[in-house]
């Protein structure tokens, strides 16, 4: 996908990198999101041509990757040459924008977050029209806007509301001034920048966890005129069972956002709402065994410290995704804690229970069995 400074081509304009082409290298990072990684794409091949908005809301259970396509994001600015304008990016929790006590707005805490990004990308003491270039074409990341709402366990929350209106025109593109310093013929000197936000992307995320239960009780509520969906799954061990589940995406419809808090004109200046699927078996068996950040690549790390190669049987790994698919709330988290189980007492003492193994040339080895999985999870 991407070209090379040091090979003296030249680069390609960025509407030659097609929304293919980054989905391709996205699928790279993150696992089982194809659906959402396609809006993804998209909104990135708009942000970087900087001629129309690409800004996103993401909605998905804890675990099932809106920081890890995040992540992606940046990776894919820094590692494209034709993206290095597009390097500021920064994630601010929803809650630091807002002043509780004066109910107002803050912008200014996200900018200097944004500065400071801007600075450490350019590498030196930027003039005020390198620093003002690279901040007008930062992707902003806002996390659990959904603690935002306005609406609270039922009650109004006009601080949700605050920061809703304040992102909103923002998001409309506002000059916004904000204030830096520069030293100037070997003086600092304060300087105000007018900060055109037309050409930020806006990416706003949460896991929306109320907003689950409201879809779930109005489908299932009588008169509703929706059911359920029953599909056949089929076990770790090859058995097949019937189970009814509830997926958000098969229900949600945009007003569901307004019963939930979130005020219209917010949600209208996203060019999506992107909803993030629960993790299946095998997906989360995928993230188990080749995952960067995965529990066991992890642990087996560890054990290459003591001189012992770790492996994992195919069933094992099947097993405990299928008891993390289970915890469909936490998504991939629930691997983590469902692993150390197993992990911890290996971790601790690798010759306790007999598995560990010397082969003939010296080399040790750890295996996690399915029996080890069934009797240390109560299978």
């Amino acid at each position: 996908m991407s070209t090379s400074e040091g090979s003296g081509r030249p680069l390609r304009p960025v509407e030659e990198i097609t929304p293919p082409e980054i989905l391709s290298e996205l699928r790279h990072g993150v696992l089982g999101q194809d659906a959402a990684l396609r809006y993804v794409s998209v909104a990135i091949y708009k942000h970087a041509s900087g001629r129309v908005s690409g800004n996103l809301l993401l909605i998905g259970n804890s675990g099932t990757g809106k920081t890890t396509i995040i992540n992606n994001i940046q990776r894919i600015y820094r590692e494209v040459p034709e993206y290095h304008p597009l390097r500021v990016m920064t994630i601010i929790n929803a809650n630091l924008l807002v002043d509780s006590d004066r109910m107002e707005f803050r912008p200014e805490r996200l900018f200097v977050a944004l500065e400071q990004r801007a600075r450490a990308v350019i590498g030196h003491d930027p003039t005020p029209e390198e620093l003002k270039a690279a901040m007008e074409r930062a992707t902003i990341c806002i996390d659990e806007v959904d603690k935002m709402s306005g609406i609270i366990a039922g009650k109004p929350n006009a601080l949700g509301v605050v920061l809703q209106q304040g992102l909103l025109t923002l998001m409309e593109g506002d000059i916004v001034p904000f204030t830096a310093h520069f030293v100037e013929d070997g003086v600092e000197r304060a300087r105000v920048l007018e900060l055109d936000t037309s050409g930020m992307m806006f990416i706003c995320a949460g896991a929306f966890e109320g907003l689950y239960d409201q879809v779930y009780l109005r489908v299932t509520t009588p008169g509703s005129g929706e059911k359920l969906k029953s599909t056949a799954i089929r076990t770790a061990d090859g058995q097949v069972r019937i189970e009814t589940r509830f997926a958000l995406g098969d229900y949600f419809k945009i007003e569901d956002l307004f019963t939930f808090g979130m005020v219209p004109q917010f949600t209208a200046r996203f060019d999506n709402v992107v909803l993030l699927s629960d993790l299946g078996v095998d997906v989360l068996r995928q993230i188990l065994l080749g995952s960067l950040d995965s529990p066991f690549v992890r642990s087996r790390d560890f054990f290459r410290i003591m001189g012992i190669e770790l492996e994992i049987e195919d069933l094992a790994a099947s097993l405990i995704a299928e008891q993390a698919e289970k915890h469909s709330r936490t998504g991939a988290r629930a691997l983590r804690t469902i692993f150390g189980r197993i992990a911890n007492p290996l971790e601790f003492d690798p010759s306790a229970n007999g598995a560990l193994q010397t082969a003939p040339d010296g080399r040790r080895r750890l295996v996690i069995t399915a029996v080890q999985v069934r009797q240390v999870l109560g299978l």
